[in-house]
């Protein structure tokens, strides 16, 4: 019965989030229309609900079943991949003031929102290498971080904004210290 009800409230909460939230967010990172925004839609609630209810689970539980960690680090791959480097073609443009974001940030709901989202969307990243030393973690943030823009710069799929790369660097710091201090027990 226990179960049932952390399934349920977790499947509730991240059903919420979706629709509040994510939702109004994906068609900042990808066009609104076609099989790409109903995909990445459809993972970003998936991971929504499995993280909600592997959130309370760890919070009640103090564990997460393997079958839905599994389910979990497959959606959210899939969606770093799919809103990282599947979005249309635009021009190329390099942003080298990391100012220009911030301000944008601040002025802007829309850019405050993916901000957030780049942000956000590295923290799990932290899971993965929680077991790294900080002098390594520190130089795998800076290449993953480097590497991601520059391929989205090379493919045309995104800006090359160092803004962006102090907001990576950020989020897999987050998630490291996070992951480091809370020992997940994957059953």
């Amino acid at each position: 019965m226990k179960n049932f009800v952390i399934t349920l409230l977790g499947a509730i909460i991240g059903y919420l989030l979706y629709y509040s939230v994510i939702m109004d967010a994906i068609p900042l990172f990808i066009e609104s229309s076609g099989i790409k925004y109903t995909v990445v839609s459809i993972l970003a609630l998936v991971i929504l609900v499995a993280g909600c209810i592997a959130a309370l689970n760890l919070i009640i539980n103090k564990r997460v079943n393997k079958y839905l960690f599994f389910i979990m680090c497959v959606t959210y791959f899939a969606i770093l991949f799919v809103a990282l480097f599947l979005r249309s073609s635009i021009e190329r443009v390099f942003i080298f003031n990391p100012l220009t974001g911030l301000i944008d940030a601040f002025s802007n709901r829309e850019m405050a929102i993916q901000s957030i989202m780049n942000l956000a969307v590295f923290i799990p990243m932290g899971y993965f290498v929680r077991k790294l030393k900080y002098s390594n973690l520190f130089i795998f943030s800076i290449v993953i971080s480097l590497a991601i823009e520059l391929i989205q710069v090379a493919t045309m799929r995104g800006f090359f904004d160092v803004f962006d790369i102090l907001l990576y660097f950020i989020g897999i710091h987050i998630g490291y210290f996070i992951f480091k201090k809370w020992q997940i027990i994957v059953e």
